[in-house]
């Protein structure tokens, strides 16, 4: 193959040209760099559900708070309980800041479960932080008679789920434990939303799911006793829910007690955001000052409090810490956990 020195030299000054402006784009100060930049708040659902929208109230305040006031957009990226999107985030994403988003913690744990099926390491990912803690509760609807524990020895249910992948799966699996004949979780609704239209239509007797959804999407609902919450996953009780058992109290085995841990360890980061790996130190550090300056900003605070969206926040670096914590994970108490997502 013949190369003339003319078209070499050309090539040259086309590297050298692209590797001047990446150096220049580097040198950039975070103000200097988001400066007049279009921002994608990324979420791994469909409109509509709880992670949608709490990603559409911070996307609609943490631009003033980014150096340089970018403007921000949405961009719903769902598939699998969001697994799509945190794929595409690992390994195909702008390392720059101008792609960062949530994704469904449940896949937390099951990345150390299963880490051939998930392919990711939360640990890797650039923590940006988390809008608050969750609790996570199981139900049925009121009309069904399924009031207690207790009912479903004798009672069979159904209970809805977006996907293997997704939190409430981890808490279905948990409750079917308790009665594996009784409880049939059904599998392949796109969004919660769409599994409590099919809980009112009748088609469902219940669900597994988070309390903030609830309180901020279904209001109502427990207010008005639309639902029996059976369980609830975490050691200390919700105010609203004081003569509900926290699943510790329904478990005896200590085994069994350090495997729910694991499962459950997430909720402490219950919306999080996360950047790709990689990004550079000072655009990681101005994303986290400003989504910490976005969840003290009064205006913000107004109008979550107005959807009813419970805010908890927690910073980048503890919530990487919480992530490096999920991953290192004992091995016995892995395989109890194992053992309940049978």
């Amino acid at each position: 193959m013949k190369v003339s020195f003319a078209g070499l030299a050309r090539g040259a000054a086309v590297v050298a040209a692209a590797s001047v402006v990446s150096a220049q784009a580097y040198a950039q100060t975070p103000e200097e760099f988001y400066r007049g930049k279009t921002v994608q708040f990324m979420v791994g659902y469909p409109p509509s559900g709880g992670f949608d929208a709490y990603t559409r109230v911070a996307a609609r305040f943490i631009g003033k708070h980014i150096p340089g006031n970018p403007t921000v957009i949405v961009n719903n990226m769902p598939g699998a309980s969001s697994l799509q999107f945190v794929r595409y985030l690992h390994s195909v994403a702008p390392k720059d800041g101008t792609q960062f988003g949530m994704f469904n913690r449940g896949l937390m744990p099951k990345s150390v479960l299963e880490p051939k099926e998930v392919g990711v390491d939360f640990t890797k990912f650039t923590w940006i932080g988390s809008m608050n803690s969750e609790l996570a509760i199981c139900y049925t609807w009121g009309t069904k008679g399924i009031k207690t524990l207790k009912d479903l020895r004798t009672k069979p249910i159904t209970l809805g789920e977006t996907s293997k992948n997704s939190g409430g799966y981890i808490y279905t699996s948990i409750l079917r434990s308790l009665s594996p004949d009784n409880i049939k979780p059904v599998l392949g609704y796109s969004t919660t939303g769409h599994i409590w239209l099919a809980i009112e239509r009748g088609e469902l007797d219940g669900n597994c799911t988070l309390i903030s959804s609830l309180e901020s999407q279904k209001p109502d609902w427990m207010p008005q006793n639309k639902i029996d919450a059976l369980v609830q996953f975490s050691e200390t009780k919700h105010p609203s829910l004081p003569n509900v058992p926290t699943i510790f109290e329904v478990l005896t085995s200590e085994n069994e007690k350090k495997a729910i841990n694991f499962l459950i360890a997430s909720e402490q980061i219950g919306r999080p955001i996360i950047g790709p790996p990689g990004m550079q130190a000072d655009r990681t550090a101005a994303l986290r000052k400003a989504f910490l300056d976005m969840m003290k900003d009064p205006e913000f605070d107004e109008f979550a409090k107005k959807l009813k969206m419970d805010m908890d926040p927690m910073s980048g670096e503890k919530a990487a810490a919480i992530a490096s914590a999920i991953q290192s994970t004992p091995p016995e108490a892995i395989e109890v956990a194992r053992k309940f997502m049978e």
